[in-house]
């Protein structure tokens, strides 16, 4: 079909979808990463724009008339994507909390790597924790719900509905605060293992002063450490797959708070 064919109404539906897939690409771990190559991040946002826009219907009323509601619409559609990729974003953040934790109390502090993700550096530990979350996350196809949940979302919200509520902010508090719970849960048995390693390093230099506890410290908490996070692993990814296969009632609960 001839560009001329498309009618206005059809460009401007296109576009709003358009920008709010590439708003939820650009936020997704892995698909949002800075090593991807922006066009290969366009062609994403861009295939996933026309498979979902013969689905998605949009009241011709809801669209813009001129360049300034036009605008209008292009920044709530912006934000709409943005939100929807930052909910997986604070789930992997909590694994590299818990990391990050555990990393410090191993003695790990300034082992630090460079996160190809966000383009800093975290310590060791926090970048494996990240990792596995991440492939946890594409394993039970986590990126799936999210791409369901853009095609669902211009029922929910269409363009031009989106608003900054109280509903919208106490839902993206509530994300932030299980963040903190899940990452303190996960890390728990590591964590705790590792202050009671220091506890009893702390009572044997008392009572075994011509021990440099220097010496024998690091080597025996990075053991602990490493036994207790291998441990935790096995708990760790089926745990966060059923985080991540819950997330389709979670994004529509966002969804419905705008």
């Amino acid at each position: 079909m001839p560009f001329g064919d498309f009618s206005l109404e059809q460009v401007a539906s296109f576009l709003l979808v358009l920008l709010r897939s590439a708003a939820l690409i650009a936020t997704l771990p892995f698909f949002g990463s800075p090593n991807v190559p922006e066009m290969v991040k366009a062609g994403l946002a861009l295939s996933l724009a026309i498979l979902i826009s013969p689905v998605v219907k949009i009241d011709p009323a809801l669209l813009p008339r001129d360049m300034w509601q036009m605008a209008f619409l292009a920044v709530g559609e912006l934000m709409i994507g943005a939100i929807l990729g930052m909910v997986v974003r604070l789930l992997l953040t909590s694994l590299q909390i818990m990391g990050q934790l555990a990393g410090f109390q191993m003695g790990f502090a300034v082992a630090n790597v460079f996160d190809p993700m966000g383009g800093g550096q975290v310590a060791v530990v926090a970048q494996f924790c990240y990792t596995m979350a991440l492939l946890a996350f594409l394993a039970v196809g986590g990126h799936l719900h999210f791409f369901r949940a853009l095609a669902d979302s211009f029922a929910v919200v269409p363009p031009g509905g989106f608003s900054l509520s109280r509903g919208l902010f106490e839902q993206f508090m509530a994300m932030t605060t299980q963040m903190f719970v899940l990452s303190i849960k996960i890390g728990a048995p590591v964590i705790g293992a590792l202050l009671f390693t220091q506890v009893a390093m702390g009572v044997v230099a008392k009572t075994v002063p011509q021990m440099n506890i220097l010496v024998v410290g690091f080597p025996v908490t990075i053991t602990v450490g490493m036994i207790f996070l291998s441990l935790t692993l096995g708990i760790l990814v089926p745990l966060m797959a059923r985080v991540f296969e819950g997330l389709g009632p979670m994004l529509n609960s966002l969804l419905k708070a705008m």
